[in-house]
């Protein structure tokens, strides 16, 4: 019996894969979508392009959009892991990064400005000796930002999420740097990820200084690449929370020489670069003109949803045995 990345007492391999189609055939985006997706040289570079382009422009849009499901509002907050072997093509990840660029330098740049007025308004209170009591003293800015660095602490993540309002995108194209981080001795934010994806309030409280921080919902997206073996390490098992959480995809190892001297001569890092700029200022209009887009599933794609989500009839499994007892 073949050994599983995620071997466990209770954790079995599927006797029964459906045929998996290639995503990027079957899910048809707008023309602006579809521009990332063809930088892909492969079908499972295209799948991957697409589900990371999905995953980064979801974080985008955060707690903007959200539909109901499950008595409760979801948001199109992904956390993806995209497995592959070494050499793969795994690496066209980093391009898809660059579309949150944008909204992130703009957030620090912000920031930035903030703490240069801060600096010097706490100079001048600074400078007023004892009269200082007479006026309260200014407040450092909190740090906002966007991209959340995967080599955090687990306070560190709380406080970059929470001065953000819940929102951020983690985004490594090594799952090590987020697992080793996890398991340092001030990491263990696993359990921050899973309270995440359901969009669950985040806390923590300092003994040091009796402080204490919080925000009501959470909107973080993940977007991890790794080996098979770098899976483990941040998810133990199966029965981990953090296991069903993911969105796992496999790429297949090439077993051929892929031409790395493109007739275009183009740097697609800076074409995704361009497609962020764009794509920023498409959010602003958003985040100026709507408060919130609620979407609503029609009542046919409410019947195809837990068909395909349905394990296989005990009629399949039958014909299967049969088949196989015949042959």
């Amino acid at each position: 019996k073949p050994s599983s990345p995620l071997s466990h007492p209770h954790t079995h391999i599927r006797t029964h894969v459906r045929t998996c189609h290639p995503l990027s055939r079957i899910i048809r985006g707008p023309p602006f979508i579809k521009q990332m997706i063809d930088c892909g040289n492969s079908i499972a570079q295209r799948d991957i392009l697409l589900l990371g382009v999905f995953t980064v422009l979801g974080g985008t849009l955060n707690k903007r959009v959200r539909v109901l499901y499950g008595q409760k509002y979801m948001y199109p907050c992904l956390q993806t892991f995209i497995v592959a072997p070494p050499a793969s093509g795994k690496g066209a990840l980093t391009w898809v990064r660059r579309l949150a660029e944008p909204i992130h330098e703009e957030m620090m740049a912000r920031y930035k400005d903030s703490l240069k007025n801060y600096r010097e308004e706490k100079n001048r209170w600074d400078s007023l000796g004892k009269k200082r009591s007479e006026t309260p003293e200014p407040e450092q800015p909190p740090l906002k930002m966007f991209l959340i660095a995967g080599d955090n602490s687990g306070t560190g993540i709380l406080e970059n999420l929470i001065e953000a309002d819940g929102v951020g995108l983690i985004c490594e194209t090594e799952a090590d740097t987020v697992s080793t981080a996890i398991g340092a001795d001030h990491g263990h934010w696993s359990d921050t990820l899973r309270k995440c994806h359901d969009h669950e309030r985040l806390a923590f409280n300092r003994r040091t200084n009796h402080e204490y921080r919080e925000c009501d919902e959470s909107y973080l997206s993940v977007l991890l690449s790794g080996t098979p073996a770098q899976v483990k390490p941040l998810i133990p098992s199966a029965e981990n929370g953090l296991f069903s959480r993911q969105l796992f995809y496999f790429m297949p190892p090439i077993d051929e020489w892929m031409d790395q001297f493109d007739s275009e001569s183009e740097d697609y890092g800076l074409r995704f670069a361009t497609w962020g700029t764009q794509w920023k200022q498409v959010l602003d209009l958003i985040n100026g003109s709507v408060q919130t887009i609620q979407l609503r599933l029609s009542e046919k794609q409410k019947e195809v949803t837990p068909e395909r989500h349905s394990p296989p009839s005990p009629q399949y499994y039958y014909e299967k045995r049969r088949k196989i007892n015949g042959a």
